[in-house]
């Protein structure tokens, strides 16, 4: 079951995750009727998502017959063993975690012009100190290869994102967790704990507080 409290529906944080990350997973019917799941690299840029590729493979076959897809962008950030919280029982181990799904329709890029900004924004994010002449659809150099190359788009219809960091936990034993993974110490552990604190829900001394401001809110107005 999907436990609502690690649901994202900020999009702007979705979009984020999205930028820092290069890699995911495309899925989509295969020519045989199979559902097919393809590591890929891509660029996300003003709601879109761009791959690039062969023009021919099961990728290319499969979207031709069913333009429908699938992908999926995630990033473990660090595993929660059990006895952190249980001598005993293994149940309590987890992974904390963010990821992204996005589903849509995927068109091939015909424009040059399209093509040369979706592998500038990828390259951009994996090649960032440059050491390449800009990517230009109007460059001698470039326009052999531009052509050459399949670039595809997702059209995003819809995006859902999933960011556990344990917003299930009370904020005693958020703390106790905290500190168990600062006295680990393992890369990601520090990070962790920051983005524990970040998307914990609000005490119920704030919410109290919030309440309360809220209350004498509505006798102002009702005074005015």
């Amino acid at each position: 079951m999907r436990r609502s409290e690690f649901e994202v529906s900020d999009e702007a944080q979705c979009e984020q995750f999205l930028n820092e990350r290069y890699d995911g997973v495309l899925t989509f019917i295969g020519e045989d009727g199979w559902p097919k799941a393809v590591p890929i690299n891509y660029a996300y840029h003003q709601g879109n998502v761009y791959f690039h590729g062969s023009k021919k493979g099961e990728k290319m076959s499969g979207l031709a017959l069913d333009s429908r897809a699938e992908f999926a962008v995630y990033q473990a950030h660090a595993f929660i063993p059990s006895y952190f919280s249980d001598p005993y029982l293994a149940c309590p181990a987890t992974v904390y975690f963010r990821s992204v799904r996005l589903r849509g329709t995927v068109d091939q890029v015909e424009s040059a012009e399209e093509k040369a900004l979706a592998l500038s924004v990828l390259l951009g994010k994996m090649q960032p100190e440059g050491g390449h002449a800009p990517i230009d659809a109007e460059d001698p150099k470039y326009v052999s290869s531009l052509r050459g190359v399949a670039v595809l788009r997702l059209n995003v219809a819809e995006m859902t994102g999933k960011f556990k960091f344990g917003q299930n936990l009370s904020d005693k034993k958020r703390g106790q967790l905290a500190e168990a993974l600062e006295r680990r110490g393992l890369p990601g552990d520090h990070e962790t704990v920051g983005r524990m604190h970040a998307l914990a829900p609000p005490s119920k001394e704030a919410r109290r507080r919030e309440a309360l401001a809220a209350k004498e809110e509505t006798f102002r107005e009702k005074d005015v």
